[in-house]
């Protein structure tokens, strides 16, 4: 897949050497994590707040109240800067100074819009659910007219976007090296546990138990 065109406002300038501009590697990311951190702007005043999300191919997408100030701010604004992180591994050298992280992260800059049909509301809601599980749209109730009512959904066109990925491996500085610290990598990494059933519910589906064992 194609790269993500450096603009003034995607190009990574510290670290230059850790960014990656190809879709498929931001999509990746993307799609590893399940919260996402939005920005915006109220009353003059930056916010930045955590959020589910989904994605379909080139898009993004968000749900809240129609009185969500977040909503309400982006709705306004039409554009949208959101970033995701994954922390791999914690490098604790013997300096202070140089203890690091290996991760990975992507910023996204895009275009809103405001899905008003039942229809696109729908197809926006069912990426946010197969987000969090693949195939999870199709083992659960849809939206009724009322829920729909009572939910915003936004797009967000991904316009442009970088990511950046450290994955180096830890190196104490030779001056250090003879000193009595400790020096090494902590790996880092989510892991899903096995489903437990509500008392009103059957065995785990297939869908959630792969999920489990995939993850």
């Amino acid at each position: 897949m194609a790269d993500y065109q450096k603009t003034k406002i995607n190009t990574v300038r510290r670290g230059s050497k850790k960014a990656k501009y190809n879709k498929d590697t931001v999509h990746s990311i993307l799609d590893a994590v399940e919260i996402c951190h939005i920005a915006f702007i109220v009353d003059g005043k930056p916010f930045v707040q955590p959020i589910n999300f989904g994605r379909k191919d080139g898009f993004l997408y968000l749900h809240g109240s129609p009185k969500n100030r977040m909503t309400n701010a982006l709705i306004e604004s039409g554009k949208a800067t959101l970033s995701v992180t994954i922390i791999d591994a914690m490098k604790l050298t013997k300096s202070a100074f140089n203890h690091s992280v290996n991760y990975r992260s992507a910023v996204v800059f895009g275009k809103v819009r405001e899905l008003h049909t039942n229809e696109e509301k729908l197809e926006g809601l069912k990426a946010i659910i197969n987000h969090f599980v693949p195939e999870r749209w199709e083992h659960c109730r849809r939206p009724d007219k009322d829920e729909l009512l009572a939910t915003r959904v936004l797009e967000i066109e991904i316009e442009t976007a970088s990511a950046k990925i450290a994955d180096t491996p830890l190196e104490d500085k030779e001056r250090d090296l003879e000193l009595d610290y400790w020096s090494g990598i902590i790996p880092v990494e989510t892991n899903y546990r096995d489903p437990i059933s509500t008392k009103n519910s059957n065995s785990p589906p297939e869908h959630v138990l792969d999920f489990c064992k995939k993850n």
